[in-house]
């Protein structure tokens, strides 16, 4: 039986931390790459930077109460700004520093497609000036949050992998899986999800795409298998945690909900688009979908497989 001190609310905190992470790091890769100023509207800048502070917020919130200490005593939460040599330090000056800087991303997004908002807010606020350099505002932005947005998902990974007593965890793996799943899951979100309901043609803005999801698909595949056949060779506990994901009762949920939909199928569709040279409008939200819920689930598996080792 797998670890029962950490629940859902820390496995939708890494989900939400990762998918938030990933959307940004897509927005900002099409603001920097200028694809964003080749369209009049684009949809995948406007979710992504949009989208990816008050993810981060809500599972931040999450993981907090989680602890408990949100609960009981929420004043001992400034505590955690000053133990510099505990990784929860780490994450949340990550936190502090990219929730910021991502909402003010996102403002930017949606003030420059609804130039009424600036209007509306100098009926208020009088010193704003008439017009905003937005362009130039929203680079130094994506720049400075695709840096944090590395840090952020990379450290969903790091807080499982510093944990020692859970052999399936206490891997640097883990870090570099779930790196490799917020970027999945971003661009699942906002480009095969997101825009192409807003403009079901935007695949076609993006050749490159498919290439990229089963670059990332093949990596996380990868990366899945590495971190299941190093904790199968260690044997004990480690071992058993495996055996959990593959055959044992979490195994539904690892081929159902992981595999399938986030690793199967999108493979599928993303190849048939790099033959046909194009990209269904169906097979493109659902494999968008399919890649956000099993990045879900794949957390959901970390987190309740990781059986401790006994004291």
């Amino acid at each position: 039986m797998g670890q029962t001190h950490w629940g859902w609310l820390v496995a939708i905190y890494l989900f939400l931390g990762g998918m938030g992470a990933g959307s940004l790091l897509t927005a900002a890769v099409v603001e920097l790459t200028g694809e964003r100023y080749k369209h009049a509207f684009c949809p995948t800048t406007l979710i992504g930077a949009g989208v990816s502070g008050p993810l981060v917020i809500i599972g931040s919130l999450l993981l907090i109460f989680d602890l408990g200490a949100g609960k009981m005593e929420p004043w001992r939460i400034i505590y955690m700004f000053t133990h510099f040599t505990s990784v929860m330090t780490w994450g949340i000056w990550l936190l502090t520093l990219f929730i910021p800087v991502s909402l003010l991303y996102g403002l930017m997004e949606i003030m420059d497609n609804y130039p009424g908002i600036l209007a509306w807010l100098r009926r208020f606020l009088k010193f704003l000036p008439a017009t905003l350099p937005y362009r130039s505002i929203r680079r130094v932005l994506a720049g400075v949050g695709a840096v944090l947005a590395v840090g952020v998902a990379i450290y969903t990974g790091i807080l499982l992998s510093v944990v020692r007593a859970v052999p399936l965890w206490h891997t640097p793996l883990l870090p570099l899986l779930f790196l490799v799943s917020a970027g999945s899951t971003g661009m699942g979100l906002t480009i095969d999800l997101g825009a192409t309901i807003a403009v079901p043609d935007v695949a076609r803005r993006f050749h490159a795409l498919p290439i990229i999801h089963i670059v990332l698909i093949g990596l996380e595949a990868v990366l899945i298998g590495l971190v299941l056949a190093v904790a199968w060779l260690q044997g004990g506990v480690a071992a058993e945690s495996a055996r959990l994901v593959l055959m044992g009762p979490n195994a539904v949920i690892f081929w159902a909900f992981v595999v399938f939909p986030g690793l199967f199928y999108p493979f599928v569709v993303h190849a048939y688009a790099i033959g046909a040279r194009r990209h269904g409008f169906i097979s493109g939200i659902l494999s968008g979908a399919g890649i956000v819920i099993a990045g879900l689930f794949l957390r959901y598996l970390i987190v309740f497989s990781g059986i401790p080792v006994a004291l």
